[in-house]
């Protein structure tokens, strides 16, 4: 299953990727976007506005898997991954404080405040917003340490039609081989059901699951899946 590196333009792609393949999931689904029936439109809304923010953010890596096509030299897009590298590894991912690039990140984050004002998304909660990012705090141990210098996977996403056919452990090996091959930690926060997959593609371990600690919003609100998944360093 072949992938490549993802393209700016394939942006909206994605974002219709990924509303289809976590319409049903706990937590972007049920949780955040109560209202996502009413407004199925509107659910890709997020999703766009998260690809810009992370598009200009260097620490991530983008690609995606795609079926080969003779009338399109880029083919059908199946899937895509978004690799984020943390920890020492990432400060040499950072761009010169004078490089021109680094305008682009703030002017991402303008356009999808512009747009929520022009366009909002009514199919989200807007208490739930940012639910994910409160609930860190609780978690955060798990990536400490030895641990904080890692490739973490923070998005992955196979369209419904072409999942269970090998796209999505293409998307996660190059991960895995980054890691390995710099000698430092894999990570992965898994959505229900999707552990078994994880440890058949490379991870090796549950360390700990992000919905569990006194207080966790992720916790009250009853999300389920959420564990924390590690890959260890060759020789750990």
């Amino acid at each position: 299953m072949p992938i490549r590196p993802a393209k700016f333009t394939e942006i909206p792609n994605l974002a219709s990727i990924s509303s289809a393949a976590f319409f049903d999931e706990d937590l972007f689904g049920r949780v955040m976007h109560p209202n996502r029936h009413q407004y199925p439109e509107d659910f890709k809304l997020f999703w766009l506005a998260w690809m810009r923010d992370h598009w200009y953010d260097w620490r991530h890596r983008f690609f995606v898997a795609y079926t080969e096509d003779e009338k399109s030299k880029d083919g059908t897009i199946t899937g895509f991954a978004v690799w984020e590298r943390q920890g020492e590894g990432a400060k040499k991912m950072e761009l010169w404080r004078l490089d021109p690039r680094t305008t682009l990140r703030p002017l991402a984050k303008f356009t999808n405040t512009l747009t929520t004002y022009i366009s909002p998304n009514r199919a989200l909660d807007p208490t739930k917003a940012n639910i994910l990012s409160r609930s860190m705090p609780f978690c955060a141990h798990h990536w400490a340490g030895e641990r904080s210098d890692n490739w973490y996977l923070s998005l992955l996403a196979v369209h419904p039609d072409y999942q269970g056919q090998g796209f999505g452990r293409e998307l996660v090996a190059w991960g895995i081989r980054e890691a390995d091959a710099e000698g430092v930690h894999a990570s992965v926060l898994s959505s229900e059901g999707n552990d078994k997959f994880y440890l058949t593609c490379g991870f090796e371990e549950v360390v700990g699951n992000a919905c569990t600690g006194e207080g966790n919003p992720l916790g009250f609100e009853g999300v389920k899946g959420g564990s924390i998944l590690f890959r260890f360093p060759k020789g750990a």
